[in-house]
């Protein structure tokens, strides 16, 4: 057993779990040369421009600016704090905190939300299978042909017919109801004191984050006189239906192997897909596709197929979700199901070849939307001139030229147009639009960063900096901070330099600055090139401050204040001789 807060558990840590191991399980990487690169996760990448090195230990983002070491990335991606991540990974790591060590003050609330949730489905869970009440739910089940060991892996449960169950349950186990409103599990009475359970009579379908935390609840109606239909989780401080699916926690790796993603749109779809073996699928959360969703599935894979139901609203749907997916450059498959049917029903029916075969078969979400459109000007839906134009917009967000031109001669065509007239429109949409692109850190001082490089790589020559007054001349407060414990403090060791900064932006100027090498050969040339950046810095402050006299003197003069502008000629004059 060791020490819950020391530098040895953390340096076990990563002795004992590869940053390349735990980074696939969110994002896709490739090796490349020497190291290897990845779609950063922090923010909307087109193109893979998170670069990772196993041997220190480090991932570094070269767009937005997010790195570290694999506790950083992992407390940035889960939004964990510092001792939630070490715990999480010391269990991955099998390595033993002493019990007896203190909890971190107060636990967060994050991480009590989190517990609350986990007892609850725990709760619902246990009265699915073991209580009478749960009759009625465990048959619904049995209907659906959900396999008992799929209600397991899923902790399927039920929220019995009462107004009160819940809150009982949580009086039982002295957690307080005003936790479990945060989450939407109970709701405040109107009139009086009290709650009431939201879920009441209900199948409980627990949603899980990527890393298989319970985040919210989906309850489905036994009777079909009750309504809505289903009744989700309101949002809150760890749910967050825009932005995550159903099912993705048990799903990654089979997407991840199958090189494929499914995505369906409810619970009992992606149950019926998972018990039929075709496990490389995720639904949405009663709510339309989102550019976060695109975003979080492309972490895995760049080849979607979309399952729509075979109706109106279906079709709908798909058409909708066009314009999302060709905003993060990806061009998916679709599917639309006969009508009157949705992946349950059409599995019972057809089997799970036929179903592969539509996905195998599955046209792209823009063939099928200039499909789609052609049909509407065809059956009089609308004129030729709103079609074509209505194609053209969106035929402007294709990026690939090669692509956009392909599917320009394939609408002109369709509609029977010369080429030249799509291809006008799509170039008039191109010159009327606005292109986007990632917001990216403000660069900071080119010769603070190759200071700081410098220092990393020969921290021996903290006492030279020390001796120069390098303080005067830093401006940003990141590489400041991290200056002042390298040179002031004395922390010299990597590791221990990156704990210092866990979770904080200081951290990716530390993993920018390790992964891009000076190309320094000998301690020498390392001395003299710092040197030159402290001279270069300290004539940057000079600049700054005789620009700074110049307009104080101009207003000086202006003012008539002969006093002052003496003084500042002063010290104009005094600043020009130091320079």
């Amino acid at each position: 057993m060791v020490n819950f807060n020391n530098d040895f558990l953390v340096k076990e840590i990563k002795r004992r779990l590869s940053i390349i191991n735990l980074i696939e399980g969110y994002t896709s990487i490739k090796k490349t040369g020497k190291g290897y690169v990845a779609l950063c996760p922090f923010h909307d990448d087109h193109t893979p421009s998170m670069h990772v090195d196993e041997e220190k230990g480090l991932f570094h983002c070269f767009s937005c600016g997010a790195g570290g070491d694999m506790l950083g990335f992992y407390m940035r991606y889960n939004g964990l704090t510092f001792p939630e991540a070490v715990s999480d990974l010391a269990k991955r790591a099998n390595i033993t905190i002493e019990k007896s060590t203190p909890p971190v003050k107060g636990d967060s609330q994050t991480s009590n939300l989190f517990k609350l949730n986990s007892a609850v489905s725990g709760f619902y869970h246990r009265v699915l299978l073991e209580s009478r009440k749960g009759g009625s739910a465990r048959d619904y089940l049995e209907k659906r042909k959900i396999p008992s060991d799929v209600i397991e892996e899923f902790r399927l449960g039920y929220a019995p017919d009462g107004w009160d169950t819940l809150v009982k349950f949580l009086k039982k186990h002295n957690i307080p109801p005003s936790l479990a409103e945060k989450l939407g599990l109970v709701v405040k009475k109107q009139s009086g004191d009290g709650y009431y359970d939201r879920f009441r009579n209900r199948v409980i379908f627990p949603i899980c984050n990527v890393e298989g935390k319970v985040i919210g609840f989906g309850g489905r109606r036994i009777k079909e006189s009750d309504e809505p239909k289903y009744i989700n989780s309101p949002e809150s401080e760890i749910y967050h239906k825009r932005k995550n699916f159903y099912g993705l926690d048990s799903s990654k790796d089979h997407i991840r192997k199958n090189k494929r993603a499914i995505i369906v749109e409810g619970y009992t779809d992606f149950l019926s897909l998972f018990s039929a073996g075709i496990k490389n699928v995720v639904a949405t959360l009663g709510t339309s596709l989102t550019r976060d969703h695109v975003v979080t599935l492309r972490r895995y894979t760049d080849r979607i197929v979309v399952v729509f139901d075979g109706d109106e609203s279906g079709v709908k749907a798909a058409v909708r979700s066009l314009d999302i997916f060709l905003e993060e450059g990806l061009l998916p498959g679709v599917v639309i199901l006969p009508e009157g049917s949705d992946p349950d029903s059409f599995l019972a029916e057809k089997g799970t070849e036929a179903f592969y075969k539509l996905i195998d078969e599955a046209p792209t979400l823009l063939d099928f939307y200039i499909d789609n459109t052609v049909n509407e000007y065809k059956n009089g839906a609308v004129t030729l001139n709103s079609g074509v134009k209505e194609i053209a917009d969106v035929l402007v967000k294709v990026n690939d030229p090669i692509l956009r031109s392909s599917y320009i001669r394939k609408t002109a065509e369709k509609l029977g147009l010369g080429e030249n007239e799509v291809l006008s429109l799509v170039r008039r949409g191109k010159v009327h639009g606005q292109t986007g692109g990632v917001k990216t850190v403000k660069a900071h001082s080119n010769h603070e960063k190759l200071m700081l490089n410098i220092l990393l790589t020969y921290p021996e020559l903290s006492r030279v900096v020390a001796e120069e007054g390098w303080e005067g001349c830093v401006s940003n407060p990141d590489v400041m901070s991290i200056l002042e414990e390298i040179i002031v403090k004395g922390v010299h060791d990597m590791s221990s330099l990156l704990l210092s900064f866990q979770g904080s932006a200081a951290q990716g100027l530390i993993s920018e600055a390790l992964m891009s090498s000076p190309g320094i050969s000998d301690g020498g040339t390392a001395s003299k090139m710092i040197m030159s950046c402290i001279k270069k810095l300290k004539l940057a402050k000079l600049d700054e401050r005789l620009k700074s006299l110049r307009l104080s003197i101009n207003d000086a003069v202006k003012n008539k204040d002969a006093e002052l502008e003496k003084r500042l000629l002063t010290e104009y004059t005094d600043l020009r001789k130091q320079k």
